[in-house]
Formats: C-alpha cells, structure tokens, sequence
C-alpha cells in the first residue's frame, strides 16, 4: 500500500513522488521557532488588548445614537471623532495585529525555516501598534485627514508605511530562504500581501500630497474607495484566507481539500478584488464606466468566495461534530461563515437597484461589522486563543472562561448584527418614500437601544478573551498535552496520490508566479480604478454657484467641519432620485473640496444643497444645542468650539451649493424627469379662456371646443370626485372626511395651486403621480394612467379662479326634467328625523364649503364669500327663484353635477340613500310655501309631512 503522509497543514504527501523529490520527514527537522514566536505572542498580546479597549469605542458611540449627550460634550468625545478612533482601533489594531500575529506564526511552520530576521520581526508589533495609538490620539484630537478608513495623519501613513515594507522584508525573506521546496498557497496569499497592500495603502492615502493626503473631489473618492475596499479585500482577506487554510487542517487533521481551488481563489482577489471599491459611490457623480467596472468586479468578487468557501466546506467534511465542544474551531468556523456572507451581501449591494435603495443607512454599517467583527474579528480572536498557548507552550488559562467568552461575542454580535440590518431596513423605508432623515429618526430608536445593549455584551466577551490570553501569559500552566508545535507528525490519510496538475503546481509555482501573475492582475485592476480616473475625470469646476473658490472663514469651517467627523452622519451628494434636496450633484461641483466629504450615511441630513436653507442664527445654535431647534436630532452639541470656529463653520455650511435664496415659491424643485412634463391639455384651455368672460361668464367659442371641454372637465371631476373628495373636500380646501384621520393635513388646493412654481404643469403633475412624502397624499401614478392624472390636474385647476364654464345652467336644468319625466323618481326614504339628521351631517361635510350652512351659495369657498374662489355662484337653495320645479332635477345635479362647473357628481361618492338624506336636509332650505306646496308630500314619514307647518 502506498504511504501517504500529512504535511504542516494537512495536505497529502506521496512516496509516489520520486525520492529527490520526496519530502523529508518532519521528525527530521524540528526547528526552533523561539526566537521568531517572540514578535508572536507581542501581535497577540497588543490584539486582545486593542480588542477590548476599542470595542468599547464603539459600544460608546452606539449609545450616542439614542443618548447623544452621552459622557458629555468635549470635542473629543463627540461621535465624528470617537467613530474613526473606534474603526482604527478595531482595524489596525484589534484585527490587523491577530492576523499579522498569525502570519508571523504560519510563514516559517510552512517553510520550514527561522523566521527571517527575528529582531527586526519583533520591531514591527512595536511600530505598528505604537502608529495605531499615536493615530487614534491625533484624531481624538482633531487631527484626521477627514478620508473614511483613510483618517490618520500624514506622519503616522509615513509610519504605516515603513512598518509595511520591513513585514515585507521579513514576510518575503522567510519564503526566499525556505527549506521547503513546495510553496504552500498560504504562502502565496502572504506573499501577495506584503507586495500589494504597501502599494494600496501608498496610493490610497494619497502619500505624495503631505499637506492634505488627498486629491480633489471626486478624484480623491475615487482613490478613497480604491483604499477603503481594498484594505479589506487585499489586506484582511489576504491575510485572514491563508491563516483559515492553515488553522481548520491543523485543528481537525485532515488536509485541504483542493490545492487548485485555493489558486483560483488567490489568482481572482488579486483581480476582482482590486476594482470593487467604486460600488460605494455608484450614486455619487463619478464616470458611468467607473460604475460598470464596480459593479461587474463586485458581482465577479463571488468567484474567490465561493471557491474558498467551496474548499473549506468540503475540508470540514466529516469534522464539523469537532467544532461543537471545540471553542477556537467555533471562533474561527463562525468567522469563516461570517466572511462568506458578508462577501455574498457585498455582491448584492452592488446591484445598482439595491444599491439605491440601501445605500447610506445603517445597513452599510452592519455590513462592515459583519465583515470586519464577525468576520476577521472573531478569527484573530480564535486564533489568538489557539497560538499563544502554542508558542506559550501552555494550556489556556481557563477553558471555561474560553466557552463563556465565545458565547457572549456571539451572542452580542448576533443581535448587535441584526439590529443594524433592521435599522438600516426601516431607514431605507422612509428614505424611499421621501421621509427626511431627521423625521425618521424617532423610528429608529427602539432597534438603536437593542445594538447597544447587544454591542455591549460583545465588549464583555472581549474583555474575557483578553482577559484569557494575558492571564495565559502571567501564569502558564501545565505544557499542552498536544504534540510538538513545531511540526505534525505523519499521519496516514488516504492511498489516492495526487493529480498531476496538482504535484507539479505545489512544486514549481514559486515567488516570481505570485509576483508577476498576481501583480497582473492587480497592477491592471489599480490602473484602471485609479489611473484612469486621474486621466480622464474632468478637471474644472462646474459651472453656477455650487462650486467656489472658499474664503478664508470658510476655509476655516471646512477644517472644523472635516476634524469632527461631520462627514460621518451627513453626506454632500444629491442623487437624482433625492427630492426635494436640489439639482442632482455634477462631478465639477467638488473641483475645490479638499478631501472629499461626499460621506457615506445619512444619519443627519444630506448638506449638499443646505446653503441659504436656514437662517444663519439657526444653524449657529443649533451647532451650540442641536435639540434646541431640532427636537429629534441625535448631533452632539458643539458648544465647545470657539466664536470664531463656529462663525466658520456657519459660513461653510451656508456655502454648500451656493447660499440659494431663490424662493421658487417656497416649493422644492421638481425631479428631472418630470421637470420637462406639460399639461396636454393646456392649448385647450387657453382656447377657452380666450373664449370666455369672467365678469358676465359667457363662452363665444367654438361649440366643438366647447364639447371637448366639457368631456375633459366632467371626466377629471369623476376622477377627482372618486379619488380625491375624502381628504381635499369638494370645494378642493383640504377639508375631505379622510382629512381627520392624518397628521399632515392635505393640501387646500386654492392656496397649494395659485403658489405653485413657474412650472405649475410639471410640478402639479409630480406631486400627483408620486404622492407627497410623510402625507396621506398617494403615489397616484401606481394606479393611474398619465392621461387620467392630466385630467384630474386639468379640472383641480378650477380652483384657482373658479371654472370655465362653457354650458348655460339651463342645460342642467332641461337633464333634470328630462330624468323626472322618464323616471318619474321619488324620494328613497321615509323622511324620518333621523335621516334629516343624517342628511345634516353630511351636507355640512360635503357641501357647505360651497353652498354655505344656509344653503344660501355663501360658503367660505364661494366667490361670493371674501377670499373664496368657486365660480359660477354655487346654488342658493332657499330657492328664491323657484329653482328647482321637480324632484328629479335635484336627483339629477346632485348625482351627475352640473357641467363645467364644481358642481361634483355626488354619485361618484355617495349612496342613493345619502344622497336622498342630503336633498331631504337641502329641502328643508326652501320658503315654507315652496317646501310644503313640493317637497311635503312626497314623503311618508310625519316629521318630512310636517317639517315647515
């Protein structure tokens, strides 16, 4: 039978290999890795610390999102600068120094050789954490560069920097002077790290512009994002992939699964991965082919998951009963998971669609966590508390802590997760029903308090690893129980000897395969994400108010406003589909913003076009007690600043888009697709209004005119009648039935209408089609036609000056007798006191506002009544001129109206038996004489008989 053997990280080795080419066996060279675990255990010791001093940032600033008074209000204890802190803690601090840990473990184990240049290993922990502390300070102390995942200063990237290339050196020189012939692929992934991540984070951070680390406008989002992704896809993808390679075989002893699906993988990150980082601005104004490139690239991003999802999965074959009672496989299992659905979420936020609606809020938030936390946070933990007791050469110091702390994180995370989600899901709700920020802020309290709550049991489980892994280092126990970490011994798997592809692949691919093939792909992707834009991005600002050179008081502002973090809640970017925000933001619009401050949630609102929208006194105070001005505001209060500092800040704000003081008639701007909409009916109309006389309302026109007008009112006032009576009323004032049940009370068409904007068809026509936004008013374009909406549009103009009536009220009036005559109709009811009653309500809910309380055509919107506007006269029914000779013509006008005129057709909205109570109640308006001589005797009931007697 052919021996197999497993090698350091499980993968099968063959005597089927000719002998110079077979592997030694491990017995033969144990090496001493004493010397090199020192930089070790200093990474892991720095990540659990980092771990819960910084988790508890971020458990700060989730109370501030219900309690923003929270601790106080001293500059450095604000949200804008505890977030950044908090971010750069956790990423370079609590999870970069466990997977930088890891690689300083793994790299030599799969070489079989020293760490290369031990001291200067033991350096870097040094360096870096000392650059993350001395970051987080200057930040805490204003010093940011205002960049999201790209805030810490200038000298601290000088530092960064050079800590990244000595990793390298060490990282790189280890795999150089291995005594392993094969290449292990997480070497290939670390290699690739230390080669690509200097270059990201050079040009990320923009390190040739010392004074600012940032271009301009959109260019500079553009190379931001470039940053801000990859320091997740190429920094701890590619540092967390290879520790997950070798930690799950090492743990349940069993070999990977697939040696080219872990090529695959490495080969597409090195591409996908480089070009995603523009699906973060696809609603920001850069280039459409920008776009494109992100979204494919984001879609593409699946390919390197799923085949390291794939190998994984089929590794664990067989072994997942292990992960149950094994609380390091859980940690590292559940980051495993975590990093495959947050890759999966990734992919679908990249879909332009969902992108639009989710953008902004706090499920971008819970998607980061989910990918940095529960992804490669719960990993550096697992893996923290699998290594240090290997280098340590000692058991944990307590396992049962170990167990609590695992379900706590998970627990907490779980909820803190999930409540994210669900906030960001309500936001985007109202959001896109055009709901402002602020007013939605009151909803998100509730599931705000449970991330808190949750975010605080994750510090716990935090502070127990920490607790765990330092007590680890203070009293180690007894020596583990375990073989010799410094090799696995043999261990028969399986008799089936590799492919072909697969013994050469593990023996020839070497350093210069990573570098040139891996650097392809990434040099191309980086070319094309960041070249191209510096080459092709327009260079000029755009034209109009919005993009301005800043005076010195405003340059001042924007310091301010970038030191504390403004950009975190507020963005400076109108969407096209963000009513009632202003024109759609142009790339020439941020020619002079210096970083950009585009922003990427909206926890506040959006300041794109805020300039000139507030009185200058307003936003001073609220800056001094936001809630003073803005009940429902979670801002922190920035009273701390001094005179001058606010004086500049105001001036900032006030210059964002340029101070608009048009009054547009105190109505926002209409979206760009219907801005160019007119009504088509509106030729006609003006052929009517030069036909008629207002003052003796007569109409000379065509009667084919006449006609056309007549369909096109009666069937608007159907329209309005059927859709629109019960919250505008008849008389179009806003006062329908409906209108007590909402808390926005519906427009009064008179006085919405004679204030419309210039364009009066485009924006009567929005506001109909699409509803109005935190009101009753619905989105009638979802169930009307076009053509139906002009109509309404059409008829709701009569409110303005009365209607154009091109038909005598004789007409009516011969309808009427003509319907009595063929009918020969009698009143439906008995004429009881109650349906009198009845009648009553609902005529002084319907009619009155025309007709008046007296019935007398005097209601407060007749044009007979000071400030009214329904013209012709409505009817007087006292019927001082014998107006109504049968019964049937009062069936008629009240169920089918009286054409072109706002007279509606009560059939439209009423029963038979309401409207016979109304004419009962109307009735009793008339003279006694004309009453009882009438109306009288066509009822049975004693109390119509005797009503006027």
């Amino acid at each position: 039978m052919t021996e197999i053997k497993e090698d350091i990280i499980g993968e099968k080795l063959s005597d089927n290999y000719p002998q110079s080419e077979r592997y030694q066996k491990f017995e033969d060279r144990i090496i001493d890795h004493k010397e090199g675990d020192r930089s070790v255990k200093l990474w892991f010791l720095f990540s659990v610390l980092w771990f819960a001093f910084f988790t508890t940032f971020g458990f700060v600033l989730a109370i501030k999102f219900f309690f923003p008074t929270f601790l106080g209000d001293a500059s450095w204890l604000t949200f804008g600068v505890i977030r950044p802190a908090h971010v750069n803690g956790v990423l370079f601090g609590f999870v970069s120094s466990g997977l930088l840990g890891a690689m300083f473990y793994i790299v030599p184990r799969l070489t079989a050789v020293k760490l290369y240049k031990p001291r200067l290993a033991y350096l870097t922990p040094i360096l870096w954490n000392a650059s993350v502390l001395i970051g987080v300070i200057l930040i805490l102390l204003g010093g940011s560069q205002g960049r999201e995942y790209a805030e810490l200063p200038w000298a601290i990237d000088v530092a960064v920097e050079f800590t990244l290339i000595l990793m390298a050196i060490v990282v790189i020189g280890t795999i150089v002077h291995r005594t392993e012939k094969k290449l292990y692929v997480s070497a290939w992934y670390y290699a690739g790290t230390m080669i690509w991540f200097p270059i990201v984070y050079f040009i990320g951070n923009v390190m040739w512009h010392p004074a600012t680390g940032a271009l301009n406008g959109i260019q500079d989002a553009m190379f931001n994002w470039y940053y801000g992704h990859n320091v997740l896809g190429l920094w701890f993808t590619t540092l967390g992939i290879p520790a997950v390679y070798y930690a799950i075989p090492r743990i349940i002893k069993r070999p990977l699964y697939s040696h080219l699906l872990s090529l695959i993988s490495f080969f597409s990150i090195a591409f996908f991965y480089t070009g995603v980082g523009a699906h973060h601005l696809l609603q920001a104004p850069i280039p459409e082919w920008a776009k494109t490139i992100a979204v494919v690239m984001t879609i593409l991003m699946l390919v390197p998951v799923l085949a390291f999802a794939t190998n994984i999965i089929l590794t664990m074959r067989g072994s997942w009963k292990k992960v149950i009672n094994n609380p390091v496989l859980l940690f590292i299992i559940f980051g495993f998971i975590n990093y495959v659905l947050t890759s999966i979420q990734g992919s679908m936020q990249g879909v332009p669609f969902l992108n639009d609606y989710l953008h902004f809020s706090q499920w971008t938030v819970g998607h980061a966590h989910l990918a940095l936390l529960g992804g490669f946070g719960f990993l550096a933990a697992g893996l923290a508390l699998w290594i240090v007791p290997e280098v340590l050469e000692s058991q944990i110091y307590s396992r049962t802590l170990m167990n609590v702390s695992w379900w706590t994180v998970f627990t907490g995370f779980f909820f803190f997760f999930w409540a994210m989600l669900v906030t960001g899901i309500v936001a985007n709700a109202n959001w896109w029903v055009h709901i402002n920020v602020v007013e939605t802020l009151p909803a998100l309290r509730i599931p705000y308090i449970i991330r808190a709550i949750a975010g605080g049991v994750v510090v716990v489980g935090a502070y127990m690893v920490a607790i765990n892994v330092v007590m680890t280092f203070i009293k180690r126990s007894a020596p583990l129980p375990s073989e010799s970490n410094n090799y696995v011994r043999p261990q028969a798997i399986t008799t089936l000897p590799h492919s072909q592809f697969s013994k050469k692949s593990q023996r020839t691919m070497n350093l210069p395969i990573i570098f040139f093939g891996g650097m392809g792909g990434f040099v191309i992707m980086t070319f094309m994400v960041v070249g191209m834009p510096s080459m092709f991005t327009p260079a000029a600002p755009s034209n109009g108010p919005v993009a301005h050179v800043l005076t010195p008081e405003q340059q001042l502002g924007e310091k301010v406003y970038k030191a504390n973090g403004c950009f975190y809640c507020h963005s400076q970017f109108t969407r096209e589909f963000d009513w009632a925000m202003g024109e759609a933001s142009q790339p020439g619009d941020f020619y002079y913003s210096n970083p950009n401050l585009l922003g990427t949630e909206r926890t506040g609102p959006n300041l794109a076009k805020i300039g000139g929208k507030r009185p200058t006194v307003w936003l001073s105070d609220h800056y001094i007690d936001p809630r003073a001005v803005s009940p429902s505001s979670i801002m922190p209060s920035f009273a701390f600043l001094s005179d001058q500092e606010r004086n500049g800040l105001v001036s900032y704000i006030q210059t964002l888009g340029g101070e608009d003081l048009e009054l547009n008639s105190s109505q926002p701007l209409v979206p760009l697709e219907y801005r160019s909409q007119e009504n088509p009916y509106r030729p006609l109309m003006l052929r009517i209004v030069k036909s008629f006389d207002s003052n003796t309302e007569e109409y000379t026109g065509s009667e084919a005119d006449a006609k056309q007008w007549q369909a096109l009112v009666d069937e608007g006032k159907t329209l309005y009648t059927q859709k629109c009576v019960s919250c505008h009323g008849g008389a179009g004032n806003g006062q329908g039935p409906y209108g007590r049940e909402t808390v926005a009370h519906p427009a009064n068409l008179h006085e919405r209408i004679s204030n419309f904007p210039a364009s009066s068809d485009a924006y009567q026509n929005w506001r109909v089609h699409e509803g109005v936004p935190g009101t009753a008013m619905p989105p009638w374009g979802w169930s009307l036609s076009d053509d139906a909406i002009w109509k309404i549009n059409t008829y709701e103009m009569s409110f303005v000056n009365g209607s154009l009536r091109t038909f005598s009220g004789v007409a009516s009036d011969n309808e009427g007798d003509k319907f009595n005559d063929q009918t020969n109709i009698k009143p439906s009811i008995a004429g009881t006191k109650e349906q009198f009653a009845q009648g009553e309500k609902l005529f002084n809910m319907y009619c009155a506002a025309c007709h008046g309380n007296d019935g007398k055509g005097n209601g407060p919107a007749s044009i007979r009544s000071d400030g009214g506007y329904i013209m012709p006269v409505p009817a007087n029914f006292t019927e001082s001129g014998n107006d109504f000779t049968n019964y049937g013509r009062y069936v008629w006008k009240v169920k089918e109206g009286v054409e072109t005129t706002n007279m509606p057709p009560w059939k439209a909205a009423l029963s038979d038996d309401e409207i016979s109570e109304v004419i009962f109640y109307i009735q009793g308006f008339s003279t006694q004489d004309n009453y009882n001589n009438k109306w009288a005797h066509l009822y049975t009931d004693e109390f119509a008989q005797n009503l006027k007697r």
